[in-house]
């Protein structure tokens, strides 16, 4: 599993946030409310002992990170292996719209991923998007050892590390603060105020 403790933040707010659209690969760029969050963010994690920022390279993260990083002036570095899963068809959705085709999806007889629900079609696998982010977490907590590690990402990366080192699974509202803190084999999360 992951070698060791990091930070966590899921991007600001954009107007497919708002409107309740599911975004994925799509490349949405933050509205005014997501730079407001990521600049309210910065006073929560100066206080934080953070050496480095890494962030995938959709718009909505990368803003994010920036932003966060113009009062913390850490190393940037951007990793695309963070990005959002690529949902193929939900893209673009408003999130009934999605629970109409997943529930009908389930009606086909498809099999649900580890998730709890099929594939969409022209997606991600959920299995290959949880290695991918695993794997980015990984490389980087070890590329940058000694150093604590803030990632800027999104739900869906928040929601595999939730699925993967705890039993119960949480959405992250968006520019939340979180330490995942690893002592010897357990895990804790908090959130950061």
């Amino acid at each position: 599993m992951l070698p060791r403790s990091f930070y966590f933040v899921r991007h600001g707010e954009t107007d497919w946030n708002k409107g309740g659209r599911i975004q994925g690969r799509t490349d949405i760029p933050l509205n005014d409310t997501g730079r407001q969050q990521a600049e309210h963010a910065v006073g929560v994690l100066a206080r934080m002992p953070i050496h480095r920022i890494v962030a995938s390279d959709l718009a909505r993260a990368y803003e994010t990170a920036s932003i966060i990083n113009a009062g913390l002036q850490k190393p940037l570095t951007v990793d695309a292996g963070l990005r959002e899963r690529n949902y193929g068809a939900f893209e673009g959705m408003s999130i009934a719209e999605m629970d109409d085709l997943k529930r009908e999806m389930i009606g086909k007889g498809l099999p649900p991923e580890d998730n709890g629900y099929p594939c969409p079609p022209e997606a991600e696998p959920y299995g290959d998007f949880r290695e991918r982010t695993l794997a980015a977490i990984t490389r980087n907590l070890e590329a940058f050892a000694g150093e604590n590690v803030l990632f800027v990402a999104h739900g869906g990366v928040y929601r595999v590390l939730r699925r993967c080192l705890f039993t119960e699974l949480d959405h992250s509202a968006n520019v939340q603060p979180f330490h995942f803190d690893k002592r010897e084999l357990e895990w804790s999360l908090t959130h950061l105020k």
